[in-house]
């Protein structure tokens, strides 16, 4: 009897792609080697998973936190040598204990795209590339470097990648097919680092800042504590690109190192 899929979950926020001309252009995106280690988030059906190994990188490891698709997959792909599934929550896993270097591909669920795309950061030492598919609204925000798609998200890990968006993805290239659009694009380690402890008072920073978008720095800040930052203070979070956020809260934490973020 043939190995059929399980039933799609909508707790899970599953669609799977079947486009064939889309698969591939994802994948080729990626620019899989024969020595490379992929890490392929919720692979669902397999459609990737099975463009990916065509490549045949040194090693797939696929990340799923369906319990019924881990057993579908494994029995699908079980004569794969380099194929190894995990049945792990994305929004949480350590993508160090893998390997480094790594291509992470995916196809993300609409319903926790944000958060599985947040946890990369805590792991971008181990990272060399990554392409994700995910809600073009989502896409959309994390290009954004101003504007009212701009937000807390993007502020901070645009300073750690640089995202990129490839191409838009129509809705008919799913079972079932969503709503809206999708957009796949494109993150790529810039280099830079910062300590824990920063980070977590950095991005609890810009948390505040962009608390309530309408108003300025000062109102969802507080006092700027010196003259020299005044100006800035009176724009509002959606004004200030990136690495001007970045720029600011240090310039803040030289100035008043107890401030309160």
């Amino acid at each position: 009897m043939k190995n059929k899929p399980p039933r799609l979950k909508k707790s899970l926020g599953q669609h799977f792609l079947k486009d064939r001309n889309i698969i591939k252009k994802i994948v080729d995106a990626a620019g899989i080697e024969t020595d490379d280690t992929v890490v392929e988030i919720g692979p669902g059906g397999g459609a990737l998973t099975e463009e990916i190994l065509e490549r045949n990188p040194q090693s797939l490891v696929c990340v799923e936190i369906d319990p019924e698709m881990v057993e579908f997959l494994k029995e699908k792909f079980k004569t794969r040598k380099n194929f190894t599934i995990l049945n792990e929550d994305a929004k949480k896993f350590d993508l160090s204990q893998v390997g480094s270097n790594l291509k992470v591909l995916g196809n993300l669920p609409y319903n926790v795209s944000t958060a599985i795309i947040r946890n990369l950061l805590n792991y971008i030492d181990s990272v060399q590339t990554v392409i994700f598919m995910t809600q073009k609204e989502v896409a959309q925000r994390l290009t954004s470097t101003v504007g009212k798609d701009y937000g807390y998200l993007p502020a901070l890990l645009q300073n750690f990648f640089k995202i990129e968006k490839l191409f838009d993805v129509p809705p008919g290239a799913f079972v079932p097919p969503p709503k809206v659009w999708s957009t796949v694009f494109k993150m790529t380690p810039l280099g830079f680092r910062m300590e824990e402890k920063e980070l977590k008072k950095f991005e609890s920073f810009l948390k505040k800042a962009f608390s309530n978008r309408r108003k300025k720095l000062k109102n969802n800040i507080g006092k700027p504590p010196s003259a020299e930052l005044e100006e800035m203070f009176q724009k509002r979070a959606e004004e200030i690109p990136p690495t001007e956020m970045l720029s600011l809260f240090r310039k803040i934490r030289q100035i008043a190192p107890k401030q309160n973020f």
